[in-house]
């Protein structure tokens, strides 16, 4: 049996890196780092497919609908990670989903990730709807569970969309949106595939801080949604108030404590002069986006005074 690499493994190495093991070990580090310096002009190419993918989510959200993320293994966990990490509380509509459930987390399940089938439920237990977008993940593009999930939603007429590495691959057949970033080789062939997951955890980054700008969650570029659930968080919401409305501490802490310490109306109490109740009311009206509910503000202040 010849132990030469195959036609497709020889044209999947990267000609940069072909002698990286001889290499001194700074060098060998500065050849990786300038390898993957290539993923941030790739997903620059993808940016209009980026752009639709938010956008979409973003109506998602606007008619009452979950934006689902879902992938096997690594792609799982990612997709874990960025919904856990979306939101200080636990009332959004971003959800991550792994082949194989919570277990798979610590370890990847080939056998769930395999199960075309098991996609499929995994979406139904979840009460999946048309009203739904599901973004999936796959590298590969070959991913049975991520195939079911996918044809599935697209039964139901749902937005689906994929990240993948191959434009031609199954998962990509079967989206409305495909954002297939061209990363080139990996620097190392047959380790793993971290330069692809790193470009699918930058746009996916992109992604979830797209949506907590667009969903209210950002003031500027503050993060106005924050919890006082831990001292640290606490410190973290007073910090963030004094920042917004260029406050001291002192009127910080009073105006967080005349709200039941929410962060957006606190801020708005003191930008506007509302007392806490009419400040909350204003935010409610105005789906808790801060920068809407301040430009409302101002023009009822504007029509009082003429």
């Amino acid at each position: 049996m010849s132990s030469k690499p195959t036609g497709s493994m020889m044209g999947r190495r990267n000609s940069g890196t072909e002698n990286i093991d001889k290499l001194a070990t700074e060098d060998m580090l500065a050849a990786i780092l300038k390898d993957d310096r290539e993923i941030t002009y790739a997903i620059a190419n993808c940016l209009p497919t980026v752009t639709r993918l938010v956008d979409q989510a973003i109506a998602t959200f606007s008619r009452g609908g979950r934006l689902i993320i879902a992938g096997a293994g690594a792609s799982g966990r990612a997709a874990m990670q960025v919904a856990c990490e979306f939101a200080p509380d636990n009332d959004h509509a971003l959800i991550g989903l792994i082949a194989g459930g919570s277990e798979a987390m610590l370890q990847a399940s080939d056998t769930a990730a395999g199960d075309y089938n098991r996609g499929i439920s995994d979406l139904q237990a979840i009460q999946f709807t048309r009203n739904d977008m599901l973004l999936g993940l796959s590298v590969s593009g070959k991913t049975p569970w991520v195939w079911g999930a996918l044809r599935y939603a697209g039964s139901l007429g749902a937005p689906v969309a994929v990240i993948t590495q191959d434009a031609e691959s199954e998962v990509a057949q079967l989206a409305d949106t495909v954002i297939t970033p061209d990363i080139g080789p990996e620097v190392v062939v047959g380790f793993a595939n971290p330069k692809a997951q790193l470009a699918q955890r930058q746009i996916l980054n992109m992604l979830s801080t797209g949506l907590a700008i667009r969903s209210g969650r950002v003031y500027g570029n503050l993060r106005v949604d924050i919890n006082a659930s831990s001292t640290h968080w606490a410190e973290r919401q007073i910090a963030i108030v004094m920042e917004a409305a260029s406050c001291s501490r002192t009127q910080a802490k009073n105006a967080l404590a005349s709200c039941n310490h929410h962060c957006r109306t606190a801020i708005l109490t003191l930008l506007t002069g509302l007392d806490g109740w009419h400040a909350r009311d204003l935010l409610t009206e105005n789906s808790d986006h801060l920068r809407i509910a301040l430009e409302e503000a101002k023009r009822s202040s504007v029509q009082k005074a003429s």
